[in-house]
């Protein structure tokens, strides 16, 4: 929470980071990792921060985890030396770009395609040096990589490329989050990493060894140790938390460390309310119950539509909000309201303590 001087501080609508509750994140994901003998190389899309990635370092990870050859230029501009490129490289530029922040970092890349790999393998060639990769398998989410099955032929063929090092099977059980219970989210993990288990071991058949099996999605990672096989993890939402993970049963309102802070700029109605925090600020990920945020302390408000500056917000009920109130609002999908922002207030006890500048927001080539 946030002192009520803060509007001396800031101007809303603007996100604040409670520094407490997310190094409390950070600690307890570290030592679900540790207990579970699993490294944690937690992915750094959802905060695009040096500063928060170098916490997440402090309190044990191995490395980080970025989407996108633009973050991890920043990434590596602030220090930050073992990072896994979790997306295909593709195009000249990039693969210049590429081959430059080897000179600075120790890179994996991700990627499922053989055209992909040649990129990657000449780039290798030119720099006499081998280069790690991982490989995606689809388990289920539908969206990069082959089935476990069906990815050991174009894997064995990527493996055969001499300036590349097949070191892993990644994938991201971010389907987990479409299901209703614990179990069945349980379930997803678990499936998840035997069908990457599966695939390994058809490759060790073939005489190819993958030493690695690299599984992500904040829903699924506080059963770590309950997760056969892996070896690493790539959480990301964890560091925040959001609705979607509140709604996963991953977080409760007290384990999201940042929240929108939005003013009541009108009250045409009884019934609605009207916010000066719109979907450039909240985002516009929708929630499968319905509305675009968490509105704390006000469960009879529901932020029903954004456009580009307002947010209208539908009362159920008798509410006392007036026009000057300021809302804290989660939102429903942490990641893509963090790269609206420029900057990100870090309050500890209410006080402000520091302004984190989000160095990787919009880095997405």
């Amino acid at each position: 929470m946030i002192n009520e001087h803060f509007e001396l501080l800031t101007d809303t609508p603007f996100l604040a980071v409670d520094l407490d509750v997310l190094e409390r994140n950070l600690k307890r994901m570290a030592d679900l990792a540790k207990r579970a003998g699993v490294k944690l190389r937690p992915h750094t899309k959802t905060h695009k921060s040096p500063y928060i990635a170098l916490k997440q370092l402090e309190y044990g990870a191995s490395g980080i985890t970025v989407a996108k050859l633009g973050e991890a230029e920043v990434m590596a501009d602030h220090g930050i030396d073992d990072i896994l490129i979790a997306f295909p490289i593709v195009g000249r530029n990039k693969l210049r770009r590429f081959a430059d922040l080897l000179d600075r970092a120790k890179l994996t890349v991700g990627l499922d395609d053989l055209f992909v790999a040649k990129g990657i393998n000449d780039v290798g060639e030119a720099r006499g040096r081998r280069i790690p990769i991982y490989v995606d398998v689809d388990t289920g989410l539908h969206r990069m990589g082959r089935d476990a099955v069906a990815s050991v032929e174009p894997i064995l063929e990527i493996a055969r490329l001499p300036y590349l090092e097949v070191r892993g099977l990644m994938s991201h059980t971010g389907h987990a989050y479409a299901k209703a219970t614990v179990e069945e989210i349980r379930a997803v993990a678990v499936e998840d990493a035997e069908l990457l288990n599966e695939t390994r071991t058809l490759l060790g058949k073939r005489g190819l060894d993958v030493p690695e099996i690299s599984v992500g999605a904040s829903a699924t990672a506080r059963f770590i140790a309950d997760i056969p096989h892996a070896t690493e993890m790539r959480p990301g939402m964890y560091a925040f938390n959001d609705r979607f993970v509140m709604a996963a049963g991953g977080a409760e309102v007290e384990d999201c460390a940042v929240a929108v802070y939005a003013t009541v700029v009108a009250r045409p109605t009884r019934d609605r309310i009207v916010i000066d925090a719109g979907s450039k600020t909240l985002a516009a990920d929708p929630f499968r119950h319905g509305g675009y945020g968490h509105v704390v302390g006000h469960p009879n408000l529901t932020v029903r539509a954004l456009s580009e500056e307002h947010g209208t917000i539908e009362v159920a009920g008798e509410s006392d909000v007036r026009v000057g109130d300021v809302l804290r609002i989660i939102p429903n999908h942490i990641c893509p309201a963090v790269n609206l922002a420029d900057e990100l207030f870090a309050f500890r006890g209410g006080e402000l303590e520091t302004v984190i500048p989000v160095l990787g927001r919009g880095k997405n080539r």
